[in-house]
């Protein structure tokens, strides 16, 4: 029988903030910059959960070392500059995150996404209730699908981990979650990689829209 459900975390890219449209323009402006084709968007958006590496190879997998730094550290800081210029809330997640805030239920954020990055995407945004913590992929030396990211947000928020929900759209996600003795939710309408199977997430709820995920919250 699964714990009643105190607390609710989100991953942050392609679970709460659709960031696809922005990973998707700096990297049009790093290929633009660096004479490379530029790369479609449904492949940026399967790739994103993965991370700026992974975005970048997608322009420029015959480089390594050196080479493939410099376009990802040129990626990153256009990337840094127009960070929230077409990013925005998942359509029908407001009204879950409006009930949080007016039934006083923590929530949080824990993302593999750096802190420089973090904290500049959500200086962008005022939500109805500001996150009881937001867990990012330095604040500790280990970061998802280890546990320690989401016991530490747990923590901050002072609720259990048996308590809280986690909800991600990658199964590295789900997998954090499940270590950390969490209850989890399987985003499908985020940045599922090629390679995922849904069927092998194994998740305690699924999700195809967000609006589904605010129709859950209300019943907490």
């Amino acid at each position: 029988m699964q714990k009643p459900i105190e607390c609710v975390l989100f991953d942050l890219d392609g679970t709460l903030l659709d960031t696809s449209y922005d990973f998707a323009y700096a990297l049009k402006k790093t290929c633009k910059a660096f004479n490379r084709p530029v790369v479609d968007y449904s492949t940026i958006r399967n790739t994103v959960s993965q991370g700026g590496l992974a975005v970048t190879q997608l322009a420029f997998a015959d480089l390594t070392g050196d080479a493939l730094e410099e376009k990802r550290q040129f990626f990153l800081e256009v990337y840094f500059n127009h960070i929230a210029l077409h990013t925005d809330l998942f359509p029908g997640l407001h009204s879950g995150l409006e009930y949080l805030a007016e039934n006083e239920i923590p929530w949080g954020i824990v993302t593999n996404k750096p802190t420089w990055l973090t904290k500049k995407l959500l200086e962008s945004f005022v939500f109805p209730s500001e996150p009881h913590t937001v867990i990012c992929g330095d604040t500790l030396k280990v970061r998802k699908p280890d546990p320690e990211p989401m016991l530490l947000a747990a923590k901050q928020c002072g609720v259990d981990p048996e308590h809280c929900l986690y909800l991600g759209d990658h199964p590295r996600d789900i997998e954090a979650g499940k270590n950390a003795n969490m209850q989890t939710g399987s985003a499908f309408f985020g940045y599922l990689p090629k390679t995922a199977s849904a069927s092998d997430w194994n998740a305690d709820y699924d999700f195809h829209t967000p609006y589904e995920i605010s129709e859950f919250i209300q019943t907490l």
